[in-house]
């Protein structure tokens, strides 16, 4: 498969006077940047494991972690540490210094899934792979043991893609410092510091956030292009989680705002692709293409892909529909050991297809609590605006066909949060 990054054209200053970059240089300014990103990565995790720091900085992306979550985590850290650097003037102090004594900080993004399930992330790894970046240089929530680090150093905890910790996590609200998200702000479930710097925004991807932010910050130390110019492997990722996350500008599915357009735009002329609109295709279809290559993974294995809990309710989502997820061997009896495993009572399934057409469908589970499960259908059923949910008849759950093809699992999340919320 054509890597994502060389599929695109890039130009060096040389064009100014119409001197065209031949192939081999751009495969090694590709190729050098990639080798930084993964460098950064590495050397971060080994100062992790060393404990050769000083203050820590953690950027924390959801526990779905989907492209755009560990994009935003990845990015915005490096972002950060080059910001770092800029700021503290090493030439101007390093004569007063003390190399055996100082340390500096360190900017750690953590993708928030165990590392033996990085593998059920193929969209993630495939990117990720594409732009140099190795599995062994990423911090994964099971190789760190924050709670030890927390008395050690000052810490600070940055959010990306989402703003409300999981319970998990609950122990690190006193210790958050910024937020990026693209939810709906959901003030009741806010438990940060008020002075916690927030900036969210109802978009189609986090990482229009993202390099929005790293925009203004640029701005503030006056110099606005010069990460990103220096770093065009990393607006090649937020670029492609935008475009993955939008579905390429879908109108059909409308969720991509005029912010995400603009941004896209913006990283479209760092990045200098030849057709912009061939390129976002092609980036499309590839991205899309590894999402949905799940058929060496088992039933149980898809149930841990992309999951997220709202207080005793499952909500997995597949990137292929429910029907043909429960059509797998031991479907069901992998959805109920996930209940147990999670301590919920009940599954919603989420499921879509892109191709040949747009198909989304629903499934609600709960083997441990029938009354429960069939409320639920029931609440999903009669919610304003519509989820537009066709019942069908499928043995063992109750089934839906969605209709209401803008919806996902962003628009559920609270309407099954006000529903737990209701319930008797």
């Amino acid at each position: 498969m054509t890597p994502l990054s060389r599929r695109t054209k890039y130009k060096d200053s040389k064009e100014s006077s119409g001197e065209a970059v031949c192939d081999d240089t751009r495969k090694n300014m590709w190729l050098k940047q990639h080798s930084t990103m993964d460098q950064f990565l590495s050397t971060t995790f080994n100062r992790l494991k060393t404990n050769n720091f000083s203050e820590l900085n953690i950027v924390l992306g959801n526990e779905s972690c989907d492209l755009d979550s560990a994009v935003s985590a990845i990015v915005y850290a490096m972002f950060l540490n080059w910001q770092y650097d800029q700021i503290k003037c090493k030439v101007c102090t390093k004569s007063h210094r003390s190399d055996s004594e100082y340390k500096d900080n360190i900017f750690v993004p953590l993708l928030d899934v165990e590392r033996q399930d990085y593998i059920l992330k193929t969209e993630v790894a495939y990117c990720l792979g594409d732009h140099g970046i190795k599995e062994s240089s990423l911090v994964f929530r099971d190789d760190i043991d924050i709670q030890t680090l927390l008395p050690l150093h000052k810490t600070n905890v940055i959010l990306v893609d989402h703003h409300t910790l999981a319970e998990r996590y609950s122990f690190l609200a006193p210790y958050v410092t910024e937020v990026i998200d693209h939810r709906p702000y959901d003030s009741k479930r806010w438990p940060f510091k008020e002075d916690t710097r927030r900036m969210i925004e109802t978009v189609g991807s986090c990482a229009t956030l993202v390099a929005q932010r790293m925009k203004d910050l640029s701005a503030l130390i006056r110099k606005d292009m010069d990460f990103f110019d220096a770093y065009t492997s990393c607006a090649d990722l937020l670029h492609c989680a935008i475009v993955l996350d939008t579905v390429n500008f879908s109108k059909e599915l409308n969720k991509a705002t005029p912010h995400d357009k603009e941004i896209a735009e913006f990283l479209e002329g760092i990045l200098k692709p030849d057709d912009v609109q061939t390129a976002r295709k092609s980036k499309m279809e590839r991205l899309v293409s590894a999402r949905c290559d799940v058929t060496s993974l088992s039933a149980a294995q898809l149930m841990r892909k992309d999951v997220k809990v709202v207080g005793d309710v499952l909500v997995p989502s597949f990137p292929i529909p429910v029907k043909e997820f429960l059509g797998k061997p031991g479907a069901l009896k992998a959805v109920a050991e996930a209940l147990a495993g999670r301590g919920c009572s009940v599954a919603l399934l989420l499921g879509m297809r892109l191709s040949p057409e747009l198909r989304r469908d629903a499934a609600i589970y709960g083997p441990s609590d029938v009354t429960k499960a069939a409320k639920l259908a029931e609440h999903l059923q009669s919610w304003t605006p519509p989820f537009q949910l066709s019942a069908e008849e499928l043995d063992g759950c109750s089934y839906f066909v969605q209709m209401n093809l803008t919806a996902t699992r962003k628009q559920y999340m609270p309407v099954v949060s006000e529903f737990l919320r209701t319930y008797q």
